[in-house]
């Protein structure tokens, strides 16, 4: 019984065409969507982020950071993380021969992900070491335990 006394009534279900309409009309935005979206410059973002992997001398650039003087062209270097870019900017490792990963910004800057140094063909994993501790750190700098300075070495990679 309803609160007035009669009997329940249940809700009358939506037409077949009413959820028709609804479908087609979401249907249609998705499509529009998809459509423009090249429009929008997405597509030319998504080509743009393909890894890329080049090889060239790091450089460091008195007040302008670091660089990659590739055979072709020179790369401004930045770094998906600070210890990354910090061992970039090391001074140890300017004018060494070295491998990078990255992505190439819209700006033609290269946002590096991996890197290793090159020596006789061979491609090495930097690290700094420090051997009073015995423990290894990211980026250069004095051991986090002793104050130390730290050693970079040159890991043989696989």
């Amino acid at each position: 019984m309803s609160e007035r006394g009669g009997p329940l009534k249940p809700e009358p279900n939506p037409k077949p065409w009413e959820f028709g309409k609804a479908l087609q009309a979401a249907f249609g935005r998705l499509l529009l969507a998809l459509v423009l979206l090249p429009a929008s410059g997405w597509s030319d973002a998504k080509e743009a982020s393909h890894p890329v992997i080049l090889r060239g001398i790091l450089h460091s650039l008195a007040g302008k950071g670091v660089d990659l003087q590739t055979k072709k062209k020179d790369y401004a270097l930045t770094a998906r993380t600070t210890w990354l870019l910090h061992t970039l900017e090391d001074k140890r490792l300017a004018n060494r021969e070295v491998q990078v990963q990255g992505i190439i910004e819209p700006d033609g800057a290269l946002k590096v992900d991996r890197f290793s140094t090159i020596r006789n063909g061979k491609l090495y994993r930097v690290r700094y070491f420090c051997e009073v501790c015995n423990i290894e750190a990211l980026e250069p700098g004095p051991c986090a335990c002793c104050q130390q300075p730290t050693e970079l070495q040159e890991i043989p990679q696989r």
